[in-house]
């Protein structure tokens, strides 16, 4: 097995599914006779997940973020490259703050691949930027999270695979019993609805707010918004958009046991605007819990069970989706959701995944 270098632009506390798939696929490499070097933000370097990283027996480096930090980020991977004899660099999540420095750091080293995970569609540009960005970045290949982006960089003219994000599903059996959805419901709330919104509109939590706040004039839907480590940021959003924070509206912090929030939820809903294959979507759908979706590229090719998708942006078929939902039989939504569980079980084990990632290391020019 040849020797990888991860560069993982990620930033998160707490590892949540896309770490458990990174440390399983890790695993595999070292099973079989690989080595696995890791280099990450060095703000991140004291989260729990890197010290978990180190305690796999990987070695891990931290890069500086930002534009000042590309020549020195450049002599720390080339002198990873040297010291660990790397032969691929795989990366998650970078923009050209760490593709270009990876590109010059392997500059004339044929016999290093580069490939770049594409999470999410990149931006349509003008052909001149298209090329540009392509020599830039200079990847063997791409990995794409959904088929849409595989046809996007494919028009580009970029060599991409698909390989569809996978959930390890142990990490979602746990969940804190003694948290009861009563408890975070406010006077006159009767159902709950939960979103992610680290990013207010990036995953559009304003336009749900102006959904509820337009027809739910009782208020009698409570939305919880998981908003990770950026708790200050949202409550500024919040008090962008309203006097008094409302009772209605509660926002979540990070927890590594994920499952805790979705079994406060009657629903979960996704109204990002661009999106590859998110993980959440994986996760509500194996914890039985219904889904609302806005139909774009990425989220519209996952087929889900016991999954609504409405067009992006139209509050009103927003909501009437959402109230659906909520009138459905509790017997007709508990065996609906055991379909979803067992659809999403079939289609994103992370055991499928590590072996196809294995496969593509193994067989990267052949494609």
């Amino acid at each position: 097995m040849k020797n990888v270098l991860f560069v993982l632009n990620f930033n998160n506390s707490f590892e949540g599914s896309f770490m458990r798939s990174i440390l399983a696929l890790s695993e595999q490499i070292q099973n079989e006779n690989g080595k696995v070097v890791f280099l990450i933000p060095e703000n991140s370097m004291q989260n729990d997940w890197a010290t978990h990283l180190k305690e796999t027996g990987s070695e891990v480096y931290g890069f500086v973020d930002g534009v000042a930090g590309i020549i020195k980020n450049t002599l720390k991977i080339k002198e990873i490259i040297k010291k660990h004899n790397i032969e691929i660099i795989h990366s998650h999540f970078c923009d050209y703050c760490q593709h270009i420095p990876i590109a010059l750091a392997k500059a004339n080293q044929k016999n290093i691949d580069y490939i770049v995970h594409a999470h999410k569609n990149p931006p349509r540009r003008t052909p001149l930027y298209e090329k540009l960005a392509t020599l830039l970045i200079n990847a063997t290949v791409y990995v794409s999270v959904s088929d849409s982006i595989h046809n996007t960089l494919t028009i580009n003219g970029k060599p991409s695979v698909t390989i569809c994000n996978a959930v390890d599903f142990s990490r979602l059996e746990f969940a804190d019993e003694s948290v009861k959805k009563d408890d975070y419901l406010s006077e006159g709330c009767e159902k709950s609805l939960l979103m992610f919104g680290q990013d207010f509109e990036e995953k559009g939590v304003n336009s749900v707010i102006r959904m509820l706040t337009d027809y739910d004039k009782e208020h009698k839907i409570q939305l919880l918004i998981a908003v990770g480590e950026n708790a200050e940021e949202a409550t500024r959003s919040l008090k962008e958009l309203f006097e008094d924070l409302p009772g209605w509206i509660k926002l979540l912090p990070a927890r590594n046991d994920i499952a805790t929030y979705f079994k406060l939820a009657d629903a979960f809903i996704l109204a990002n605007q661009t999106e590859g294959s998110p993980y959440t979507m994986i996760e509500s759908a194996y914890l039985g819990v219904p889904i609302v979706y806005y139909d774009i590229p990425g989220q519209n090719e996952m087929c889900i069970p016991w999954s609504v998708k409405v067009k992006p942006d139209d509050s009103k078929e927003l909501y009437n989706a959402i109230c659906e939902i909520f009138k459905e039989d509790k017997q007709e939504t508990k065996t609906m959701g055991l379909e979803s569980k067992d659809y999403v079980v079939e289609n994103y084990s992370l055991g499928t995944w590590v072996y196809e990632i294995i496969d593509l290391y193994k067989n990267i020019h052949k494609i």
